[in-house]
């Protein structure tokens, strides 16, 4: 896990937990997230653990939702994953992202994707903050003129140019 790369991969599992419920008897959960060198292929699935391998991409265009992973009291790796129940089969869960970015999970949430999260390790942890930290620029924020300073014409039209709302 480099900057210059920004690339690393991970293995996760998703584990199989039984309900005492009549129509549902097990759901899907996010249990594991690690780190592992390149070319590692992932576990064999079991009847009760999905394992996948996944690619994990950093971004300058997301350095503001890393920042905010990193900040967080306990940054986190979200995995999106369906699990395809059309076919009335015993259907398993498909990986579909992992990623380290609140703003990628929320769009995901928003489009009413299945999204889990785990804590990171230190080592990950310290590796997002970095990335952050050389990438994310805050917005500077302009002062907003008061409204009793702005013409009475102007007054209806909203914010001008350059100001916040």
């Amino acid at each position: 896990m480099t900057l210059e790369r920004a690339l690393c991969w991970v293995h996760v599992c998703i584990e199989r937990i039984a309900q005492q419920h009549p129509w549902v008897p097990f759901r899907w959960q996010l249990s594991q997230v690690q780190v592992v060198p390149e070319g590692t292929p992932a576990p064999v699935s079991t009847e009760n653990a999905e394992w996948a391998l996944a690619r994990v991409g950093l971004y300058t265009d997301e350095a503001e939702g890393y920042y905010l992973n990193c900040t967080a009291p306990q940054p986190a790796w979200f995995v999106h994953y369906r699990v395809d129940t059309d076919d009335n089969t015993d259907a398993r869960p498909e990986v579909r992202l992992v990623t380290l970015s609140y703003h990628e999970a929320g769009r995901l949430l928003d489009a009413s994707e299945t999204v889990e999260n785990l804590p990171t390790d230190d080592f990950t942890a310290r590796w997002l903050a970095e990335f952050a930290q050389t990438h994310f620029v805050p917005e500077v924020k302009k002062r907003r003129r008061a409204a009793s300073f702005r013409g009475a014409n102007q007054r209806d039209q909203g914010p001008s140019e350059g100001e916040l709302a």
